[in-house]
């Protein structure tokens, strides 16, 4: 049977404050004696506190509710694992949920986090979530658990937001192609509903007016961030005669376009370039491995916890927009003759 509080304080002769106290090394006037017997009665008998009771009586979990959109998605998975170490260190339990990318799922597992006096959120927003922008920001207006937003930003809201610069991320990636001699660009992204890929797309057509170079409507595709779709996809620009680079939204979209250039025998970086977002790990185990635009993900989880810490300390909201950076490596090929139509 479990020992219980009760059951030391009697075996000592003491109350059970005087246990807890002496169990939690707060200071008390007891014997040293009697101290140390009760440790040791704890240690021989695998004593633990009961957690829940002792949540009611500090009015504290000591856990930390993270919502995702797609845990398949791999960037989502290592942001998962970094805020997980994060919290870990410092005593909180981190429980996962996964939205789908959907908004009303979404809703749905706040709640539920909420129901279950979490001490804190963080909010990774479905790409759904924003065709309901109002309703979304009355919704989280209404929770009363510190709440910071992370990777996907809201505008004009005020909460703790932690996200790259994705306007800065579509321009570098774009300008990667420029500097290497590519005129026609086509890009492949969802800039209709996500606001990563609205700001990405910006970017992409900044660098575009910058450098003077066309755009068409045709040279670009939407698509979710899903190897699959964007695969399916892919012909819409491969087939293009006056493509010769692609601005990709994700890793997971370059890689779906790459695999099918394959197919249709096009050569990467010779015949078509390609740059990703996000620089994945398993983007150096390619063929070709994978020039991306880097959001360095322990940087974004560790602003993250310490801008929910801040939010749980009800300081004023942090809003932190990071720096992305283009990392090198072999899917982008100089072009000497432009291919303008």
């Amino acid at each position: 049977m479990k020992i219980r509080l009760k059951d030391i304080a009697e075996e000592v002769g003491v109350s059970i404050a005087a246990v807890s106290q002496v169990l939690n090394d707060k200071p008390i006037r007891i014997s040293e004696k009697k101290k140390r017997l009760i440790k040791q009665l704890a240690k021989e008998n695998n004593y633990s506190p009961n957690i829940a009771a002792k949540s009611l009586v500090l009015n504290k979990t000591n856990t930390i509710g993270l919502v995702i959109p797609d845990i398949n998605n791999p960037f989502f998975a290592q942001l998962a694992k970094v805020l997980e170490d994060q919290l870990r260190k410092i005593g909180y339990l981190l429980i996962l949920v996964n939205s789908d990318d959907h908004f009303a799922a979404e809703k749905e597992l706040i709640q539920l986090l909420i129901d279950r006096n979490v001490d804190g959120l963080l909010l990774a927003l479905s790409s759904e979530s924003y065709t309901y922008e109002e309703e979304l920001k009355e919704f989280l207006s209404s929770i009363s658990v510190p709440l910071v937003l992370v990777d996907r930003g809201l505008d004009n809201f005020p909460v703790g937001q932690v996200f790259y610069n994705n306007r800065q991320g579509g321009y570098l990636a774009t300008m990667e192609l420029i500097n290497n001699g590519h005129q026609n660009i086509g890009i492949m992204m969802n800039p209709d509903k996500n606001i990563n890929c609205i700001y990405r797309y910006q970017g992409y057509l900044d660098a575009l007016k910058e450098a003077q170079l066309p755009q068409q409507e045709s040279w670009r595709v939407v698509t979710k961030f899903q190897f699959e779709d964007a695969y399916d996809k892919a012909d819409q620009l491969l087939n293009n005669q006056a493509i010769t680079g692609i601005v990709a939204g994700n890793d997971l979209i370059a890689l779906g376009i790459m695999k099918r250039a394959k197919e249709l025998g096009i050569n990467i970086p010779e015949e078509m370039s390609i740059v990703g977002y996000d620089n994945l790990i398993l983007n150096d185990l390619l063929e070709v491995p994978l020039t991306s635009v880097e959001q360095d993900v322990t940087v974004l989880g560790e602003k993250a916890v310490a801008s929910l810490l801040s939010a749980m300390k009800e300081q004023a909201p942090r809003y932190l927009q990071l720096t992305p950076k283009i990392v090198r490596k072999k899917s982008v090929g100089k072009r000497l003759e432009s291919k303008i139509e």
